[in-house]
């Protein structure tokens, strides 16, 4: 936890220390207040106060409040808040492993670029007049570096075999630096794992209604007598695409929602941008009626969600990049290749099933759906799973190319409407206008303008 940063409220300490320790069972928190003194030189503050009047302050502000969000969770035995200034600024060990961070630093032109810009980003965030910022950078860039330096050290402190960093965001360096992309060596000992609070996952757009008086018998019900559709949604090439500058909707599933809402004379209200992982949570806390990109009907999510008929089905390939060409085989159980996913996605679950001693890279839940193919593509992992279409819309863009890892599919998924659990009338309504749209010949033409193909998913 970084001295001075807003982001670690009450409420987020509190999901961050429950979900860890649910996951994973050992958790440490660093709170790196000697390291944080240079970022507030390199911000303009003399080097006393910066220690006395910021970094170890601010630093103390959040022990204190981790020490007692633990105490109410009752983890406090499972909970470890390391002291820098006691444990780690004078252990030799880490500062023989700072001296090599360090030596990188000053050796390697892609390392200093790379951590640099981090740096940099983290001082303009402040938005403070800083008259010298390459100076600056040199100045703030040791607390990046002792926190690389810490993590590098860390399994040995701890005695364990490997430890896992833990944040609600990429964080590209130290990604990078894990991969061996510096030095060309791969830390199997050293991990990273985005962890999102579920609110971060979805963005309201017009928000919850008011809380109504009526009763409605189901969702159905309440759409019926509104007159309006509650429509959550995400990135998703073809079904669902959101122009978020222009606020301009389009996509084979999203004019299926016009059509029928037409027919009834309902209002389409996009309430959110939902991450796949949480879009039951918002169909059963009834944040919006139905949702509307593809979903594929998984039996985890069968068991928290109603689904419509499929509109079509996906076959979905393994894919590697065409300079790095890797087969299945190649990539299973082998701990150097990098597999990309989004947490309590589809990939995810393919992932655990069928790949799991690889390493994982998590990309944000709120991604669009061509997010994992341009991390493969740009070097950030060495593979993920998506359908052939997707892959060949990404592919006319991108300088680097994908490729399948086989010749057939890892997974066959039908393409569906998500419902909240239990809703049968309105699944049986949405059954009947999708049947109507499938024999008149709709669907295929609509996958048609989108695809440029009526089996561009076969």
């Amino acid at each position: 936890m970084s001295p001075g940063n807003s982001y670690f409220k009450d409420e987020e300490v509190t999901y961050l220390l429950k979900t860890v320790v649910e996951r994973y069972g050992k958790t440490a928190i660093l709170i790196a207040d000697i390291p944080a003194v240079s970022t507030y030189v390199a911000l303009g503050y003399p080097q006393n106060r910066a220690r006395r009047d910021k970094a170890l302050p601010q630093g103390n502000n959040l022990r204190n409040r981790t020490l007692r969000v633990a105490h109410e969770l009752g983890l406090s035995d499972k909970v470890r808040v390391i002291d820098w200034e006691t444990e780690i600024e004078n252990n030799l060990e880490y500062k023989k492993t700072y001296e090599r961070i360090l030596h990188l630093y000053t050796t390697n032109s892609d390392f200093e670029t790379s951590a640099n810009k981090t740096t940099r980003g983290v001082l303009e965030h402040y938005k403070k007049d800083i008259s010298d910022m390459d100076l600056a950078v040199r100045t703030a860039v040791h607390y990046l570096l002792s926190e690389l330096a810490f993590l590098e050290f860390a399994p040995k402190y701890f005695g364990v075999e490997k430890v896992s960093y833990v944040y609600h965001k990429n964080w590209q360096v130290y990604e990078d630096y894990i991969a061996g992309k510096f030095d060309g060596v791969i830390k199997l000992h050293m991990d990273f794992i985005l962890l999102e609070n579920p609110y971060e996952t979805y963005n309201p757009i017009w928000g919850l209604e008011e809380q109504e008086d009526e009763k409605y018998r189901d969702v159905l019900d309440r759409i019926e007598k509104t007159k309006t559709l509650r429509v959550g949604f995400i990135q998703s090439v073809p079904t669902f695409m959101y122009d978020k500058d222009l606020n301009n909707f389009s996509g084979i599933f999203y004019e299926i929602i016009n059509i029928i809402s037409k027919k009834y004379d309902w209002k389409i209200q996009w309430t959110e941008e939902t991450g796949y992982g949480v879009i039951a949570e918002g169909l059963n806390n009834d944040r919006f009626d139905i949702f509307g990109p593809t979903v594929w009907p998984t039996p985890e999510r069968l068991r928290v969600a109603t689904f419509s008929k499929s509109l079509f089905k996906s076959p979905v390939f393994t894919y590697v990049r065409s300079d790095n060409y890797k087969s299945e085989l190649d990539l299973k159980d082998n701990a150097n290749m990098r597999v990309v996913i989004m947490d309590n996605d589809i990939m995810d679950s393919i992932a655990k099933e069928d790949f799991p001693n690889n390493r994982q890279v998590m990309i944000p839940q709120l991604s669009s759906n061509i997010a994992c193919a341009k991390f493969v593509a740009d070097g950030k992992g060495d593979f993920t799973f998506r359908e052939k279409y997707l892959v060949e819309y990404f592919n006319k863009d991108s300088n680097i190319k994908l490729i399948a890892a086989s010749e057939k599919p890892i997974r066959v998924y039908e393409n569906s409407f998500m419902l909240k659990k239990g809703e049968a009338r309105l699944k049986e309504f949405l059954d009947k206008e999708l049947d109507i749209l499938e024999q008149d010949g709709t669907i295929k033409s609509l996958i048609k303008k989108y695809t440029g193909s009526e089996d561009a998913f076969l």
